[in-house]
């Protein structure tokens, strides 16, 4: 990511804020980017059952979860065992580079599991592959989840008689030699990147490039100025022949042209449409008090309206620098790398996170910010007038929660359960895990785990405690 397994987070009160510098010249743009693609709140369980898994005393509830996306339901698997899911959690698409399951060795055998069971496969499709004819929707929804968890938590189904025989069957199936995984990562429903462009007046065909990724079919994805300063020109998205462009497609790169501005300025700029989001995709949450919600994986497919967003700036040549400042989360390599890039004529000069750092006319430098995990952040440049000029925002969850923070994994009951938390630039909340409780609710609110906009930086320190609060996986 958001289930209902749990982890809570409690904030300390301790804060610590990075100022930074701008040089003159530079155009202050703040604003938060969009996460991309699809946002979701959840809305609890869909088919389960209970099932025990091994070392276990209780039963543990397993279902599918429904997350609500553009007024349609998209059911998705939970992939972080040991974090609760909590009321009004709020879910966006993310990559798997961008979250924990990025760091999961079987992820490729997740993937072939959602492909290969239920509901991507039907019923009926199931039973037959497994030779359970009377094998059930929740019994299904169970044994798959109970697969999924094997992979990315290291839970494993008690295969003797406590669990129904035909769920063992499907469950043996899905983790046994059949899975020989799928290492290719769905695309993206739809996203524009990178969230910032800064360029001069007269550069041809204007400032960019900027790339659209989408699964959607044709040029069917609409493309719109919206707010910004002209500059006392007349912007316009083009596309690399100078040409207008109103619609595009996947792999298309847009440009915006300042048109005659004769001043510094710069426009926010929308791509929208519907595109499909894919079995596989994760979708990271953040839950209303900030800390981070379950880890979900889509188990279908649901066609959804979307929309990302992006800025392009200019400035007259040799009328000092041209920043452009991007920032991304990479659970991989772990942290927020913030890009600095310099378009302008002069030197760019500022400071982040405690360190000033020049950018000559033409370079680019990259700086990590080590953000603790489940730690909430804001990292802002200040430009000389002492006005934010960028601002990124987020939760880092980069890491699933287990055992030995003291977690013991879900029940029916839904006293305890955990998973990580979600972040993406441009912001979601948590949800629940692939278990279900009847008697907690949960409901995600679509924002992003990861919002990026701007300058300076703040911590908002948040450590991980375990609670009796969400509902369990």
């Amino acid at each position: 990511m958001f289930r209902t397994p749990g982890r809570t987070a409690t904030r300390l009160s301790a804060m610590v804020i990075a100022g930074g510098l701008a040089a003159a010249g530079v155009i202050g743009f703040a604003g938060a980017a969009n996460a991309e693609g699809a946002k979701g709140v959840y809305q609890g369980g869909d088919v389960g059952a209970d099932i025990f898994l091994k070392g276990k005393d209780s039963a543990q509830r397993a279902s599918i979860l429904k997350l609500q996306v553009d007024g349609k339901i998209l059911r998705t698997y939970c992939i972080d065992f040991h974090t609760l899911v909590r009321s009004e959690a709020k879910y966006d698409e993310s990559g798997w580079k961008e979250t924990s399951f990025g760091t999961k060795a079987d992820k490729a055998k997740v993937k072939w599991v959602l492909l290969n069971s239920f509901p991507t496969v039907d019923l009926a499709g199931v039973r037959k592959a497994v030779g359970a004819p009377e094998l059930t929707e929740g019994e299904a929804a169970a044994a798959t989840q109970a697969a999924i968890w094997h992979f990315t938590d290291g839970q494993n189904l008690d295969e003797s008689n406590k669990n129904d025989g035909d769920v063992v069957k499907l469950y043996k199936y899905l983790v046994g030699d059949a899975n020989k995984g799928d290492v290719t990562e769905p695309p993206v429903s739809l996203s524009v990147t990178p969230g910032e462009k800064a360029g001069k007046i007269n550069d041809k065909p204007g400032i960019g490039p900027f790339e659209v990724k989408t699964n959607a079919e044709g040029k069917s994805i609409s493309a719109k100025l919206l707010a910004g300063e002209s500059g006392g020109g007349k912007p316009a998205l083009v596309d690399a022949d100078g040409k207008p462009v109103n619609n595009v497609g996947n792999g298309d790169k847009l440009y915006v042209s300042p048109g005659g501005a004769t001043r510094e300025g710069g426009v926010t700029f929308e791509v929208s449409g519907e595109s499909t989001v894919q079995a596989g995709r994760v979708f990271q949450g953040v839950n209303k008090d900030g800390s981070t919600s379950q880890l979900l994986i889509v188990a279908d497919k649901q066609k959804v309206q979307t929309s990302d967003r992006a800025t392009a700036k200019w400035g007259n040549p040799g009328k000092g620098p041209l920043p452009e400042i991007n920032a991304t989360k990479d659970c991989v390599d772990g942290g927020v790398k913030v890009t600095v890039k310099n378009n302008g004529d002069e030197s760019y000069k500022f400071k982040l996170d405690g360190k000033e750092t020049t950018v000559a006319a033409g370079k680019s430098v990259d700086q990590v910010v080590k953000v603790a995990e489940d730690q909430a952040y804001k990292i802002t440049i200040v430009g000389p007038d002492g006005k934010t000029a960028k601002e990124f925002t987020g939760t880092l969850d980069c890491k699933t929660a287990g055992a030995t923070e003291g977690v013991t994994g879900g029940t029916s009951g839904g006293s305890t359960g955990g998973t990580p938390a979600p972040v993406n630039p441009k912001g979601p909340d948590l949800a629940a895990t692939g278990s279900d409780s009847s008697n907690t609710p949960a409901i995600l609110g679509g924002a992003g785990a990861l919002l990026l906009a701007g300058g300076g930086l703040v911590f908002y320190m948040r450590r991980r405690n375990n609670g009796s609060n969400g509902a369990a996986a």
